[in-house]
């Protein structure tokens, strides 16, 4: 039974799907955005990616659907570019082209504007729904023991504007890296999360495009992955309208992808097949080159704190932002408003610690790609050593082996766990086909 009022900081799409989760336990549900409310086609402000390549991996768009039924189906016939991973797909593993076999899920690809303005419609079209955008969220509202959280201040930014406070049974911080909770526990006398970091260094360059029929069709879907086994990478994705997203990046100061067009020339041809290249380089660019810089992912361990305010948690990026390489953002901001939807199923009692174990076990596997991906072999213990080992032969061996690269995929997908790697028929199959 819906009763009382949740309130989301953040109109991202962790926000936006997490709001769509709470819509079920809650009579009135409010999004608080710092930002201006975009208009259809426009970049929201308050995500400098968005103009980059966004994939929904097969396992965050069964998470959407879950939350908005039929929602995949209505962006495919908006435009949105159904895909089934690797069909279609010209995906590198190290250096090497994948078997365009199915993995057994599907998505829809598009613009980071076209999932959000979806996303923001399906929930608009839910009762007891407010949007509040352009409004500063100030601090969090608690009862004089400060033990739980009772409402936020916010501060709309219309002019002749005063503070004002918003009453809420529930609080969520979803305000990506800017997220402030740890300063908020701070004042409020609890201790800061431990914050887990990894230096990355991952800067990008991307343009939209139009390719030539022909091209498009040999671009398909998806080009992307590791094509020349070096620290920089395409990606090149299908999406609404006819046209393709271009992404270029690069790992470390040597490798950041210049935005001047000479430069983003030569730097598209060290990452691109060949027959890329000459796709791209023919193609009809719609827009300027946009770059973005994402130095360090961080994973703020709130999973560890013995003390938390009672109405309150913390999701998407202002949990754990992820290296953007990977594209598992907003999958797992889906995956982690599921996980929310089952724990508001089992009551209040210990809600944050239920949440946040949950939050922790969805994010463990796709934090240690990003950790394992640049630690150093020297500075790698044990168990990273062991991953790396099963991964480097893994990806080897699926590109022989149509089986592998199925499980390899569904993995990548967020659809199994890496674990689903070490069953012993298909490990089997990876050590008898993985040498390099």
């Amino acid at each position: 039974m819906q009763s009382g009022h949740a309130v989301v900081l953040g109109g991202g799409i962790a926000g936006l799907v997490t709001a769509g989760v709470l819509t079920e336990f809650y009579r009135r549900v409010t999004v608080v955005d710092r930002y201006p409310a975009p208009g259809p086609d426009e970049y929201r402000r308050g995500a400098p990616q968005g103009r980059h390549a966004h994939n929904l991996l097969p396992g965050g768009a069964r998470m959407m659907e879950e939350i908005f039924p039929g929602l995949l189906g209505e962006m495919a016939a908006d435009g949105g570019v159904p895909a089934r991973m690797l069909v279609g797909y010209r995906f590198y593993f190290a250096g090497r082209e994948a078997p365009q076999v199915p993995i057994g899920a599907e998505s829809v690809q598009a613009t980071r504007p076209f999932y959000e303005r979806h996303l923001r419609r399906r929930l608009l079209g839910r009762d007891g729904v407010c949007l509040l955008p352009d409004t500063d969220v100030v601090g969090l509202v608690t009862d004089e023991a400060r033990t739980r959280v009772v409402g936020v201040r916010i501060a709309r930014k219309a002019p002749g504007s005063s503070e004002e406070e918003l009453a809420a049974d529930l609080v969520i911080d979803a305000m990506g890296r800017s997220g402030r909770t740890p300063a908020w526990l701070e004042e409020l006398g609890y201790q800061r999360p431990q914050e887990d970091r990894v230096a990355v260094d991952v800067a990008y360059a991307s343009r939209i495009i139009r390719l030539a029929p022909e091209g498009a069709e040999r671009a398909g879907h998806l080009v992307g992955g590791d094509i020349n086994g070096t620290p920089r990478s395409i990606a090149l994705l299908a999406v609404e309208g006819g046209q393709h997203v271009l992404t270029v990046a690069g790992s470390g100061p040597e490798n950041r992808p210049p935005t001047d067009e000479p430069g983003f020339t030569d730097f598209l041809a060290t990452v691109s097949p060949p027959d890329i290249l000459k796709a791209v380089l023919a193609a009809e660019s719609l827009g300027a080159i946009a770059a973005y810089r994402f130095p360090t992912a961080v994973w703020r361990r709130y999973e560890r704190l013995r003390r938390f305010p009672a109405g309150l948690l913390v999701t998407g990026d202002a949990l754990c932002s992820l290296n953007p390489l990977y594209g598992q953002g907003q999958s797992v901001a889906a995956m982690e408003a599921v996980a929310l939807r089952r724990c508001l199923a089992g009551g209040q009692h210990d809600l944050f610690r239920r949440f946040f174990r949950a939050a922790a076990r969805i994010a463990e596997a796709p934090w240690q790609m990003t950790a394992d991906a640049v630690t150093p072999p020297t500075s790698r213990d044990a168990a990273a050593r062991l991953r790396a080992m099963i991964m480097n032969r893994t990806t080897a061996a699926a590109i022989r082996d149509d089986v592998v690269a199925v499980q390899l995929g569904r993995v990548i997908a967020l659809l199994d766990p890496p674990t689903s790697l070490m069953r012993p028929r298909l490990f089997w199959r990876v050590l008898s086909k993985g040498a390099s």
